[in-house]
């Protein structure tokens, strides 16, 4: 009889620890579906690239100017992903949220948002069979007239926009692209150059195509 109520209690015994193991997990479980630091991943990349429309294949490299830590949200009062960017250290961007002045940013596989003033885009390196051959540069026949960005203009942001222009044989502005910028000064730029009027590039008397690079400047006050 003895025998048979220690085998019972035994059993009973581990029945209870099995029982506390699992509503133990299941109480972990629970913690850790509503513990709020695991909605702040930033590996979550579809979800990120369909909530901001991040369009993944607009990448462009910038520097970052200090160290900086990655935002979860395009606000600077944003909390913060646990996440540093070093200073110094290379960075993808693909959108620019000129209301925040934040870019969308992509970082050892981290994704997330930065102040625009903590980095700086790179200059591009071209492919050195990027040129057209012409023995007469294009000339404008006409000057840059620059709308200064109203935004840009009370923050006073200022400096110089590089552009790379594709000039048609007709003498217009076929393309643009910018090769190192201002976020807030590029549309502006932009903008001016595609009404430019040009006389086309010649070889051996003959309009061409041409790729010519210009810098557009704004410059505040005098």
């Amino acid at each position: 009889m003895k025998r048979s109520i220690l085998i019972f209690s035994a059993i009973f015994t581990f029945s209870c620890i099995l029982h506390s193991q699992s509503d133990n997990s299941n109480n972990v479980a629970l913690n850790d579906a509503s513990n709020p630091e695991l909605k702040i991943d930033a590996g979550s990349e579809m979800n990120f690239l369909e909530l901001y429309e991040i369009n993944k294949d607009a990448a462009k490299k910038a520097k970052a100017l200090t160290d900086v830590e990655i935002m979860i949200e395009p606000s600077t009062t944003s909390e913060v992903s646990g996440i540093t960017i070093p200073k110094g250290a290379v960075l993808d961007t693909y959108k620019y949220f000129p209301k925040e002045a934040c870019w969308a940013i992509q970082y050892n596989n981290h994704w997330g948002f930065v102040p625009t003033t903590t980095i700086m885009p790179m200059q591009v390196n071209l492919p050195k069979n990027d040129f057209t051959l012409y023995d007469e540069p294009p000339v404008m026949l006409s000057k840059i007239n620059l709308k200064y960005p109203k935004d840009a203009k009370e923050r006073g942001i200022e400096g110089k926009v590089f552009l790379k222009l594709v000039i048609s044989k007709t003498g217009t502005v076929k393309s643009v692209e910018v090769l190192r910028g201002i976020p807030e000064l590029n549309q502006a730029a932009i903008d001016a150059v595609k009404k430019l009027k040009l006389k086309p590039a010649k070889y051996k008397g003959k309009p061409v195509n041409a790729v010519v690079r210009i810098p557009v400047t704004f410059k505040l006050g005098g």
